[in-house]
Formats: structure tokens, sequence, C-alpha cells
């Protein structure tokens, strides 16, 4: 039986309802998309979806220029980071991560018992029994990217030492960051809910060659994703106006927050909507920001005790953040 690990909690609600601003979600604060919401509400509940997701896969694979057998669709990054840990870590394998992982793929590689060896730079060399290589893209929380031609430089390591590199885009529509090269080796991980402002409906998946793609299928029991979640992913080629419109203020409302933030201790943002403010002692901020109806996210889990991560909303509410900081002061 696997050692029971509990989660560490990546923002948003706890057991406890929360009645506050929640600064600890990285989602678009101008949804739900309305496109998106449609979608979802006008979904067949009554019977179940196509077990292949034939149509879904088919217009995603038309929207990213690949074939359907090239996309597996998911509910939640999560539950494809698990079954790709599952897939592709052996015992005594080693989950490589630049940067900190997000938790739920540590998790996973815990859960099997596997190494996990976190990196500062773009590696020359993959370590020995390195099995999984993840990549933030951008990186969350502190923002950072590595540049397409060091993820085709990456890919190739993983492929002349039988490693799998998985880019994680959740936060690459709010960076802009353009597309990551295509290689048999490497597998991209999409979850539009943050940027389209819907993430409780889980839409996720996966881009990647076709043997790959088979191996996740493979770990996914019947009917894994609601109609409702299928229906959100194959609407998403004509969901894209959202973006355009709302992402750019979503942009300069983070700009400006950092800004403004800055005057009370060191700030690190490189243009996702969410950023870190250094504070001293994280947790401890962290309680004070929530008894007075304030949530942030405290970064100790990522190995930053001293800071906190916030992600800017509508400007108003974004007052309200830096009148609360402004107290500690």
């Amino acid at each position: 039986m696997p050692e029971l690990l509990p989660r560490v909690p990546h923002g948003g609600p706890g057991a406890e309802p929360f009645r506050g601003l929640d600064f600890s979600v990285n989602a678009n604060p101008y949804g739900p998309n309305p496109v998106l919401l449609k979608a979802l509400l006008d979904a067949d509940h009554t019977h179940y979806p196509d077990p292949t997701y034939f149509e879904t896969r088919r217009q995603l694979a038309d929207w990213h220029g690949v074939n359907p057998e090239n996309v597996a669709v998911s509910v939640g990054a999560s539950d494809l980071l698990h079954r790709l840990a599952r897939a592709f870590l052996p015992v005594g394998g080693t989950l490589l991560s630049l940067h900190a992982p997000f938790g739920e793929l540590a998790r996973a590689a815990q859960l099997q018992g596997n190494r996990i060896e976190v990196m500062t730079d773009v590696p020359t060399d993959l370590p020995p029994n390195a099995a999984l290589v993840y990549v933030g893209y951008p990186h969350n929380p502190t923002g950072q990217a590595p540049t397409p031609d060091q993820l085709s430089q990456l890919s190739e390591q993983c492929a002349a030492s039988g490693a799998l590199l998985i880019v994680d885009e959740a936060y690459a529509a709010f960076a802009g960051l353009p597309d990551p090269p295509r290689h048999p080796h490497l597998i991209r991980l999409l979850s539009p809910g943050k940027a389209h402002g819907l993430v409780g409906a889980r839409p996720a998946y996966a881009l990647a060659a076709a043997q790959l793609i088979r191996a996740l299928d493979n770990l996914a029991p019947a009917w894994h994703v609601p109609a409702s979640t299928a229906a959100v992913l194959a609407s998403l080629p004509e969901a894209q106006a959202f973006l355009a419109q709302t992402l750019p203020q979503v942009r300069r409302h983070a700009e400006d927050l950092a800004e403004q933030l800055g005057l009370f201790g060191a700030v690190q943002h490189l243009g996702t909507p969410y950023l870190l403010l250094k504070v001293g002692n994280a947790q401890q901020v962290s309680v004070v920001l929530l008894a007075s109806g304030i949530k942030v996210r405290d970064c100790t889990s990522y190995d930053l005790p001293q800071w906190i991560r916030v992600s800017a909303r509508l400007p108003g509410e974004n007052a309200a953040l830096i009148e609360s900081i402004e107290h500690l002061s």
C-alpha cells in the first residue's frame, strides 16, 4: 500500500468556507469566458459521452495542427501528471524539475517512491536515472520560463537518455509565450481553465506523440471526462476572442500591482498574472491577511518561506490587497 501523503494546498478554497478576496488562485478575473460557460451549461448531462472523446480530440487536433491520436483529454492537469508518473517513472527513476515542481507531480512521484531532484538552471546534461523532466512554461510561482531553443535542447537530451520532457503550459497564454517545439520526447500539458476563468470545470489536455498518448489513455478509466468538460474542451477553438480582449488588461493589472507592492518589499514578476512578494515569514503573514479577509499563497511548500504569491484581480480588489499589506508594515 502506498504511503499516505497529505495533499499540499495549491491555493483556492479550503475545507472552511471563505468569503473574502482570494488572491491565491491564478485565474482570469474577467471570467468565465461566456462561450465556454454556454458550452458547459448546454452539454448533454443525461447520457454517457463517447468513450473515445473522438470529436473533442478532433476539434483540438485541428486547432493545433496535429492528429486526434496526438491528443489526450483530462479532468485537470493533475490527473495527467499522475498518469505520466505511473507510465514513465520506473522504480528507481528520478523526477527532474526545473525549479520546484507542481505539487501534484511531486506527490505522484513520492507515492511511487521516486526521487525528486530540483534544478535552478536548464541542465547541460541529465543526471543518471532521470526518467521525467518537468518544466513550468512559465514556472509557478517564479514566472521564469526557458526559451524555445532551450526546450529543443532539453528535448534532445531527453531523447538521448530515454527520458520524457513535460512542458506545463498552464500560464503560457497569460505570459504570451510561443508554442513549445514539437519533439517525440516532449509532451505539452494545457489547462486552459485558468486563462478563461473557468477553473471549476477542470478542462485539460495533452499534446504528444501517438505512443505517449496511448500510454496515457491506457491509464484512464472509462468515461474519465464528464460530458460538460469535454464540451468545454471542444469549444476552445471558437472561444479565443475572450483571451484577446481580457488578457492584456490582466497583464496591466498585474504590472500595476507589482509596482505598488514593490513599496513594501522585494517583488518578482515576469509577465504572469501572479507575482511574488517577499514578506519575511510567509506563513505568519498569510494567517494575518486571512484574518482580514485576504487570501494569498504561502510559498513555503515551494521552498520559498519568505515569499507569498498573489494573483492580480480587478483594480478595486487589488487596492484592498495593497491596503492590507500596508497595514502589516
